[in-house]
């Protein structure tokens, strides 16, 4: 029994410390993986080669200290060095975490919850949507205490020139995507609205550009009578278009301007989601599709100019 007992007790000795009896060295390493994470925040920032000197003040230490941290990233993988300039760059390690990163956010899923969020924090009628083969398609409708009455919903697809999500898609997606429904919109119904000012290809591009500037699209009433609304794009890490989320509600009460207003906030909600997939800078411009017709499209943005066929939503 007593051979049992001191069995026991040796296995209990063995075992595994709780976390807050792990030594310092041991917590220290923690602190370690959070300083060398600095550095590649630094060299993220920094978007191109880049000297030791000018790192360390970037990522916040001395040089002898970021290049201790720097020899060991090296190793990992994660950091490159040119020999020739003595220059730092992230490394194919880097590139591969960044990629498998990407390759599991889910678009949707961070837009649908951002949409959630939005509309129980100001109580406004809020819509998700993205691209289909037939235009903007509703994913997800999320309705105001006071419930707005309308023939739209869950499935639902936007015109392009009459809608404020339309006109969003209309804005950043490449014009051969949007160019049939433009058509077929100009030679129907819109031409029939006497209050359009829709009426041509040329007032179309000036709608175009209006949108690119402000990164938002509206309507009032153009759509659904006594109803305005307002879009904002949401961007991959490329700077394409993904989804549109979008405001509606009686006219008036979401279609104002200026600071503090619901236009503001939507924007800044939308620039929030596009951050959190990967894309930095939403200012105008910087879009995939402005750059390509500008003749500025950096090799990793790809040659394609249309919507990628994994992220349309078939709708019959």
């Amino acid at each position: 029994m007593s051979h049992s007992v001191r069995k026991g007790s040796a296995r209990k000795a063995t075992r595994a410390p709780a976390a807050k009896d792990r030594p310092a060295r041991e917590r220290q390493g923690i602190q370690s993986i959070e300083t060398g994470s600095r550095l590649l925040d630094a060299l993220a920032a920094a978007g191109t080669w880049t000297t030791l000197r000018d790192l360390a003040a970037d990522a916040g230490m001395s040089a002898s200290k970021a290049h201790r941290y720097l020899v060991s990233l090296m190793k990992c993988g994660l950091v490159s060095q040119d020999k020739a300039t003595s220059r730092y760059n992230l490394g194919p390690a880097a590139l591969r975490l960044g990629l498998a990163a990407l390759s599991h956010r889910n678009v949707v899923r961070s837009a649908a919850e951002a949409a959630v969020d939005l509309n129980q924090r100001i109580d406004q009628t809020v819509i998700l949507s993205v691209w289909s083969e037939r235009g903007p398609v509703v994913v997800a409708w999320h309705d105001a205490t006071e419930v707005v009455m309308c023939n739209v919903s869950v499935g639902s697809v936007f015109p392009l020139l009459r809608t404020a999500t339309g006109r969003v898609f209309l804005a950043f997606l490449p014009r051969a995507a949007t160019a049939s429904f433009v058509e077929r919109e100009l030679g129907g119904v819109v031409s029939l609205i006497p209050q359009s000012r829709l009426r041509t290809m040329a007032d179309v591009d000036r709608l175009i550009t209006e949108v690119r500037i402000a990164r938002i699209g509206m309507t009032q009433e153009e759509f659904l009578p006594g109803l305005s609304a307002i879009a904002a794009p949401i961007f991959d890490h490329q700077g394409r278009i993904e989804a549109a989320i979008a405001m509606i509600g009686v006219r008036g009460t979401v279609d104002h301007t200026g600071p503090g207003s619901m236009v503001e906030v939507l924007r800044a909600t939308a620039d929030a989601v596009s951050r959190e997939l990967g894309f930095p800078d939403p200012r105008p411009g910087a879009s995939f599709v402005e750059r390509l017709e500008a003749g500025d499209h950096p090799g990793a943005f790809g040659a394609a100019a249309r919507p990628r066929a994994a992220h349309l939503v078939e709708t019959r």
